[in-house]
């Protein structure tokens, strides 16, 4: 998604000072603190580049033990997410003494952590992001950008990031009846090919894209938002023009049609929306906006290593600072003191209790702390909703593939492939709209995501090894049948999932159709990969619930619906700082699904907790680094 860094007036938080005040304090703290900084920054740059601490096997795969605890503890965060390790480093360097707690029992990193498949890597739930996740490592880890993690832009030849496939029921499933993709490429110049394809559309065209500039206008209005504390936001809101809350206000298959009457072209313009992880007839325009026309703008890009390189820099800050990340730590509940009357810590599934100063961030989801680790007594004593006029997310089926053999053999290249069914008459809301009635009805519509993770890295050395993804938006409900439940055992991604004989039975049955449809599209474009598959895997919204304690298997959370986004009642439950003392949240539920913007969230939270100068002391680092 598009939008533009803060500047220091914006960080203003919950110390409300007038501008001429700011401006004077801000230039103040700098010229008094300048050389005392600079002596910092190098102390601290060069002690969290520390390579006996990178080096360490057990970086992100410390178990927990009380031992492993360091005393007197300021926060607890739970969940090592990008959101909750980004909030972490961030509280880290302002001396702040962390506890990160991840549930998983194998390895830290939340969605960005990767898992192996008899020697094929697969990432669980970053499959690109934007290159604002590189000044974001800066900030957070007080780093020059040349000296974070690498993020490669993953582009053809000619600048394609996607290759969209508007597939019609006449076309048989065979390779040879593919048509030319619509090409999606680096800074827009495809959208000139629109303008030529579809020459009585032009006034329609210019209407989308003004809709689409103000919806991601509107982005960059919604995470500043977050900043200010709450009695702030309302009048913050009041000074946003209507323009810009418009288009968010009501989903592409309501808004296109005002501007476009070709239902090909209106296919086209929301065709990726699984990137988004909600559907065009349910998102905010803005949503689909953003992926269309946001990635392309900044360029779709990957990070070097792997997903797992990105929880890595922010878990080496946090420990090097006197902090901690340790696994197999399964919160089951807030510890609520009511002498003082707030958080003060979290009571493990086995009963032992760790307190910290300062409070407890959740990176877990609204949702999943209110209902799951918050008390109805303590909810109800602060008025809090435990309940939102919002679904979670849908989820995904992905098929997780091994081919042995190189990337050219098959004919397959960084860009992203799009299957995405469409009628005789070029609409894709119809097809849509049948695979979420009938999802695996025979011969139906599955709209699909294709990605090649090894390809992605540039730093993947084996040559005839080959990784690739497959993504299937899939409704909880449909699995719901066979929740873990009981003391068999299914093995996924080398992990373990309880299920009764009879429901495994069936899950494995469900997961073998999925298979069996996931290949029929996967080999319609790579037809050469029959022969190269060395491993398969299916996950479903069943894995996400179970391995990143997702509620209901939500990829993304609560649901990216208009009201999320334009109810300012919403907005204002949404918010970092929890009404009960000493909780604050962070992650996408605070602001927006995606990487980038779930580290911006994590950054958005500790300056929240830690107030005005806590945030310039921090930016000014960065500044003064050269970030």
């Amino acid at each position: 998604m598009s939008f533009k860094f803060p500047n220091i007036e914006s960080l203003g938080l919950p110390q409300e000072l007038p501008t001429a005040a700011t401006a004077f304090a801000v230039t103040a703290l700098a010229s008094s603190t300048f050389i005392r900084l600079k002596q910092h920054i190098e102390g601290l740059s060069t002690k969290n580049n520390d390579p006996d601490v990178r080096k360490k096997r057990s970086l992100l795969h410390e178990k927990f033990a009380m031992s492993k605890v360091p005393e007197d503890l300021d926060y607890i965060v739970i969940g090592s997410g990008m959101g909750g390790l980004s909030c972490a480093a961030i509280l880290a360097r302002l001396g702040k003494k962390v506890l990160v707690l991840e549930q998983h029992r194998d390895v830290a990193g939340g969605g960005t952590h990767m898992f192996d498949l008899k020697g094929y890597t697969f990432d669980s739930g970053l499959h690109y992001t934007v290159p604002w996740s590189q000044p974001l490592f800066a900030l957070t880890c007080l780093k020059k950008p040349k000296d974070c993690i690498p993020f490669d832009l993953m582009t053809e030849a000619d600048d394609t990031i996607e290759k969209v496939y508007l597939v019609n029921p006449d076309d048989a499933a065979s390779s040879e009846n593919i048509t030319e993709p619509f090409r999606v490429r680096y800074k827009e110049p495809h959208l000139a090919d629109l303008y030529r394809m579809f020459p009585e559309e032009k006034e329609g065209l210019d209407q989308y894209i003004q809709a689409s500039n103000d919806s991601m206008d509107f982005v960059k209005f919604f995470l500043l938002s977050k900043l200010f504390p709450k009695w702030l936001q309302s009048w913050y809101w009041a000074c946003i023009p209507a323009r810009y809350l418009a288009p968010v206000s009501t989903t592409a298959k309501e808004l296109l049609p005002r501007y476009i009457k070709n239902k090909k072209l209106i296919s086209l313009l929301s065709s990726m929306w699984i990137d988004t992880g909600a559907r065009p007839d349910r998102a905010s325009f803005m949503m689909t906006a953003s992926v269309f026309r946001g990635i392309p703008m900044e360029g779709g890009c990957y990070p070097r290593g792997g997903s797992t390189e990105m929880a890595k820099e922010l878990v080496t800050v946090i420990e090097s600072n006197g902090g901690k990340v340790l696994i197999r730590a399964d919160v089951a509940e807030l510890l609520y003191d009511t002498a003082t009357e707030r958080v003060c810590g979290v009571r493990l599934r086995d009963g032992k209790e760790i307190r910290a100063k300062r409070g407890v961030v959740s990176a877990t989801g609204y949702l999943n702390t209110m209902n799951n680790l918050v008390s109805g007594e303590v909810a109800a004593k602060y008025n809090v909703p435990r309940s939102l006029p919002l679904n979670m997310s849908a989820g995904f089926v992905m098929a997780n593939i091994g081919l042995s053999c190189s990337p050219e053999a098959i004919g397959a290249t960084k860009a992203n492939t799009w299957h995405i069914p469409i009628d005789r008459d070029g609409d894709a809301f119809g097809p849509l709209e049948q695979f979420f009635n009938s999802p695996l009805q025979e011969n139906g519509p599955t709209p699909a995501f294709i990605t090649f993770p090894s390809l992605k890295d540039i730093s993947h050395k084996e040559a005839n090894k080959t990784s690739c993804q497959m993504l299937l938006m899939a409704e909880y409900d449909w699995f719901a049948e066979f929740s873990p439940n009981g003391d068999h055992d299914v093995q996924e991604h080398g992990y373990v999932m309880d299920l009764t004989e009879k429901r495994l039975a069936g899950y494995n049955a469900c997961k073998a159709a999925w298979q069996e449809r996931a290949l029929s599209v996967f080999l319609r474009y790579f037809p050469k990969a029959k022969d190269h598959i060395a491993v398969i895997d299916i996950s479903t919204p069943l894995s996400i619930q179970y391995y990143l304690r997702a509620t209901q298997g939500g990829a993304v959370g609560l649901d990216v619906t208009p009201a999320r986004f334009a109810d300012p009642a919403l907005r204002q439950i949404l918010d970092p700082i929890s009404p009960i003392p000493g909780l604050a949240l962070t992650g996408q539920d605070v602001s927006m699904c995606g990487v980038t913007l779930c580290q911006l969230s994590g950054v958005i939270t500790a300056f929240r907790l830690e107030g005005f100068w806590a945030a310039a002391k921090i930016v000014l680092q960065s500044v003064l680094l050269g970030n």
